[in-house]
């Protein structure tokens, strides 16, 4: 019977892309570190360890530290980078952690005393939790394999029973069938690795300090990694926003008619009342527009007419009730140049918003030439005479 298809969805996420180192490339020294020093601090405190007790430059080294917040001691580890092949160094562009194998297991709860035993194919590994300080890490090679198995057996026994003389203090060893494996974590960056029945937890932070690679390297992937999540987590949100605007229209669809049918049904019950209110308004502003709103012909020739030069005369005069600012006026002079004099002289009045010439011509045979002049007032600009009786 073939997986389910949603098989995937249940197994939850893949293990993160670790790399194990062998343990025997790298050299270990436990430092002191106060308990309240930031992070930052620790990473100097830990470069400078590393000059004063390495034989070789810092830049020529691949290393990492184990500090636990609060802890009063790091544990330092590093490996001369010549020592590391180039087909190692090509699989971790593509790992999520680079790290010696004992590393992997500092995460583990160990009581004080309890030894894990770490068999490489070619070394030993001893982990051993003090009492006091950081734990403590031994390494030693094996003999070369033989052709007799029981030969083998026998030097690897020997070589774990000098391992563990050499550690001293043991109270509990426990000797690892197989070697670290990187599972699953419940949170991103975080680390869970498992030996047998021994369980590891690195949190990122402190997994971050057990990554030997290029540390300038490693702070531009883990740059881009954050934004690659970002991009993701956007893209996730989007999709997601999708689906409910999706969701959201369906159901306005499947309601549409129903409340399209009650919105005219009310719209017709209402009309005859917002008619017969509008109908209302409008009365009431015509009503309104007579009481207080005359046209004022007389006001707005006289404002005209004060601008007139000499020779210029009116004809008609032509006044529109629909626009009780306007004035239209024909008009003829003998002297055509001032026309223009006249609308510049009106456009300088404050009643008047401008001025416009228009169908301007000149008889034929005679100097006399006709013209129309719409004089525009501002609102409210023109006022009624007020006469008294005598």
């Amino acid at each position: 019977m073939s997986d389910s298809p949603l098989h995937f969805l249940r197994a939850g996420p893949p293990p993160p892309k670790v790399c194990l180192l062998p343990d025997a490339l790298f050299f270990t020294r436990a430092i002191s570190v106060a308990a309240d020093t930031p992070a930052a601090d620790v990473a100097t405190q830990v470069e400078l360890a590393l000059e004063s007790l390495a034989p070789f430059p810092i830049a020529q080294l691949y290393y990492g530290y184990y500090h636990p917040s609060g802890a009063t001691a790091a544990l330092i580890f590093a490996a001369y980078r010549r020592r590391v092949t180039a087909e190692q160094t090509d699989l971790w562009n593509e790992a999520d952690l680079v790290l010696p194998t004992f590393a992997a297991l500092l995460g583990a709860p160990l009581a004080p005393g309890t030894t894990l035993i770490l068999t490489h194919p070619e070394s030993l590994t001893a982990v051993h939790a003090a009492a006091e300080g950081p734990v403590q890490i031994f390494t030693t090679a094996l003999p070369a394999a033989t052709d007799e198995a029981s030969a083998n057996e026998a030097a690897l026994a020997a070589a774990k029973a000098e391992l563990l003389r050499m550690v001293g203090g043991s109270t509990t060893v426990l000797d690892l069938a197989t070697l670290p494996i990187a599972q699953a974590a419940a949170s991103d960056g975080d680390f869970t690795f498992v030996a047998g029945e021994l369980n590891s937890r690195l949190p990122a932070t402190i997994a971050a300090n057990l990554d030997v690679r290029d540390k300038a390297a490693l702070v531009a992937r883990r740059r881009g990694l954050a934004r690659d999540v970002m991009f993701w987590r956007v893209a996730v949100g989007c999709v997601v926003a999708l689906l409910l605007m999706g969701l959201g229209e369906i159901s306005l669809s499947a309601g549409r008619a129903t409340w399209q049918k009650v919105r005219l049904v009310q719209l017709a019950a209402q009309r005859p009342t917002v008619e017969k209110i509008m109908n209302a308004q409008a009365l009431a502003t015509r009503i309104e527009d007579l009481s207080t709103k005359r046209l004022l012909p007389m006001e707005m020739i006289s404002v005209v007419a004060a601008k007139i030069p000499g020779l210029i005369r009116f004809s008609r005069v032509v006044t529109d009730a629909k626009n009780l600012e306007r004035v239209t006026i024909d008009a003829r002079t003998d002297n055509s140049g001032e026309i223009t004099l006249f609308k510049t002289a009106l456009e300088a009045l404050p009643e008047v918003a401008h001025a416009e010439i228009s169908s301007q011509r000149n008889a034929p045979g005679s100097p006399t030439t006709t013209f129309t002049l719409t004089t525009t007032f501002k609102v409210g600009a023109v006022k009624s005479a007020v006469t008294t009786a005598p």
